[in-house]
């Protein structure tokens, strides 16, 4: 339990310092994000597809054959959605704030689960969405109406990518009863990817860039996708799906923690308690119902 516990918090870890290496490469280095994520998700994307290839001996082309059409809506609404949002709002602001506002997509989830369903939330639900709301209000207005402490591009696009987040969880849960993640999250991360084509190059570089920013490249792709991804479902296979979730919250932590000491993003009282609460949102709605 101890190892899956270690395995987890590493790759939740690894996740949240991927945020921080983006930007790094934003502040430092003016970094375009969309080359950023268009690169990132091709080498990402072509790694998984040759893992599932070559490892678990799966026909990647029979998954892409059959469902087509599924597989272009979750690359584009899911992964596209989520990753470019992602990388977009740390532009705009900083990669904690990015990461915690992507990490309200539980919330949405929980919605959306609660309108398939037909019912209303109940108890925690209710609960946490009321948590996410004023985390959202608080780190978007520092606790005042007269005005916004966080620039009302970078909320929408942070906010657009956890409703994108949400959609990635949801769509391929039956997928993942036939097929290895390997296969749908390669898949998704290629097409997402090479769709970006059309308005960069991905073999030109649109900035000048240093040893110190292709470590920071190298760690994106390598450590905060693929290293990842091999840490979490080894840990997943030890813990279980709850508690594999609640360790994950590490996520937003370790983003937190290394933006503040590592690019000295400066973050004040509201920002803090604003995080907190929606990590306690997160935290509430990963619980399992008696």
């Amino acid at each position: 339990m101890l190892k899956g516990i270690i395995l987890i918090v590493c790759a939740a870890s690894f996740w949240g310092l991927g945020g921080v290496a983006g930007q790094f490469l934003f502040k430092y280095y003016a970094m375009d994000p969309f080359w950023l994520v268009m690169v990132r998700q091709i080498i990402a994307g072509s790694c998984f597809l040759g893992y599932a290839a070559l490892v678990h001996k799966v026909d990647v082309f029979d998954f892409l054959r059959k469902y087509p059409v599924t597989m272009i809506k979750f690359s584009f609404i899911g992964i596209l959605g989520a990753q470019l949002g992602f990388y977009y709002t740390i532009n705009l602001c900083n990669a904690a704030t990015a990461t915690v506002l992507q990490y309200s997509a539980p919330v949405y989830v929980m919605l959306w689960m609660s309108y398939t369903q037909r019912r209303m939330p109940e108890g925690r639900e209710i609960i946490g969405i009321f948590g996410a709301i004023v985390g959202v209000f608080l780190i978007a207005t520092h606790g005042s109406l007269n005005s916004l402490a966080l620039s009302p591009a970078a909320l929408f696009v942070g906010l657009l990518s956890a409703i994108s987040y949400a959609y990635y969880s949801i769509k391929p849960v039956d997928l993942l009863k036939v097929y290895p993640a390997s296969v749908i999250i390669g898949w998704g991360q290629l097409i997402s990817g090479l769709s970006l084509i059309s308005m960069r190059n991905p073999l030109v570089v649109p900035v000048e860039l240093d040893t110190m920013a292709w470590v920071a490249m190298v760690y994106l792709i390598l450590g905060a996708t693929i290293a990842s991804y091999g840490l979490y479902l080894g840990g997943l296979k030890i813990v279980g799906p709850t508690k594999a979730s609640l360790i994950s919250c590490a996520e937003p932590l370790a983003s937190i923690i290394a933006v503040v000491l590592l690019l000295d993003t400066k973050l004040v009282l509201p920002d803090y308690v604003g995080m907190g609460c929606i990590i306690f949102t997160v935290l509430l709605l990963s619980l399992p119902k008696k």
